[in-house]
This record gives structure tokens, sequence and C-alpha cells, in this order.
């Protein structure tokens, strides 16, 4: 999860991106495949989206990963570039880097 950055600030920010783009929750949880309770926890800064997600929701908005630069992530080291890679790729491919990134997390704890 993307648990080091501002919720409350993102999550208006997806909110207000949505919103002009003339999205309700259900849609976006519809194009996104995340479940629209999620999309109201994200947007109300409740909780911390996966990576996954967060991507999900970028691309669909059409928000360049950038517009989250406030995110701990990108301050990271090769966060960006992580990032960028990621920002890119089809569903399919996002499921296998997540599948790989969850795996070499839980192995590393």
């Amino acid at each position: 999860m993307l648990d080091n950055f501002d919720r409350k600030s993102i999550g208006n920010e997806i909110r207000l991106a949505r919103k002009k783009k003339k999205l309700s929750q259900f849609e976006l949880a519809e194009l996104s495949g995340i479940d629209e309770k999620q999309i109201y926890r994200i947007e109300s800064g409740i909780s911390s989206p996966k990576l996954e997600n967060f991507l999900k929701i970028a691309k669909i908005l059409e928000l360049d990963i950038h517009y989250f630069s406030k995110s701990d992530i990108v301050n990271k080291p090769y966060g960006k570039e992580i990032l960028e890679i990621l920002a890119g790729e089809s569903e399919a491919k996002m499921k296998i880097y997540f599948s790989v990134i969850k795996s070499l997390s839980e192995s590393m704890n």
C-alpha cells in the first residue's frame, strides 16, 4: 500500500479529477475494477490504495503520475523510475508486476 503520503490530499485530488471527467464513484469503480466502497475510502482519505489501484485510477483519470509528486514513493530511491515504468503498462503486465513486487516484499519481511 501507499501508506507514507497525505491520504486526504491525494484522495481529494482524485475526487476533483474524477468530477472533472464527470464520472461518478460507481463509474470509476466499474472502469477500474476497484470496489466502489474502496473508491470512497480512497477519496475520503480513510485508506491508502494499493500501488496497482493507484496506477489504475491515475490512468483512467488521465493523471500523470508526477501529478502525485507529493507522494513519498516518488521521493524514495528508484520510486519515480518504477512509477514511470508501470504507468504505461497493460493491466495484464500490471498484475504480473504486482505479484512479483508483493512476493518480493513478503519474502523480505
